[in-house]
């Protein structure tokens, strides 16, 4: 795996995206389509603003593999656990499973879609999303756009995401799995 460190200052996105990329296109020449590019730059970006949000000046490692034409991309950081506001509490690490009336919790949701958690154990969560046949989005919802927006768009733009919050060092791991196709 390749690490790459994110210093969690805005000027740094871009010029760590260029070269993230540059990596990917070197270690997987013939298998990343303009597809999967652009699906690669959306959740680098998403990852890197939610780093700028809530990591501080501490660093982020942004970890790249590729496995079997699996293109593993992961952010992890000694922030504060993510913090997911359901209709019924606020989730903390690890998960009280018992507590959970499911195993899946709705963690957000507009005239788009749905962003849902499957609990893989309580400090493992994998995101999913369920899509609505949308005609015409308002203006209203647009701007009503809340903090887990951007899971939701990186879990759109990955084949798999999920989110393991490691206690006793802190370390949060968020992973992206985008399966890469032959040209």
């Amino acid at each position: 795996m390749k690490k790459f460190v994110f210093n969690n200052e805005t000027e740094g996105i871009y010029p760590l995206t260029v070269q993230i990329i540059g990596y990917i296109k070197n270690i997987a020449k013939d298998i990343v389509d303009d597809d999967a590019d652009f699906r690669i730059k959306t959740i680098l970006i998403e990852l890197l603003t939610n780093s700028l949000k809530h990591m501080g000046t501490d660093v982020t490692n942004i970890g790249i593999d590729l496995k079997s034409n699996k293109l593993y991309i992961s952010k992890q950081d000694k922030g504060k656990p993510l913090q997911i506001n359901t209709r019924q509490a606020i989730l903390t690490w690890p998960l009280l499973t018992n507590k959970l009336a499911q195993n899946e919790i709705a963690i957000y949701g507009d005239d788009f879609g749905t962003l849902k958690g499957r609990v893989k154990n309580s400090n493992h969560l994998e995101f999913f999303t369920e899509d609505f046949d949308v005609q015409y989005v308002s203006k209203e919802t647009v701007m009503g756009l809340n903090e887990h927006y951007g899971l939701m768009i990186i879990a759109r733009a990955s084949d798999a995401f999920d989110y393991k919050h490691k206690p006793g060092t802190g370390i949060n791991t968020f992973t992206s799995v985008i399966e890469l196709k032959q040209r």
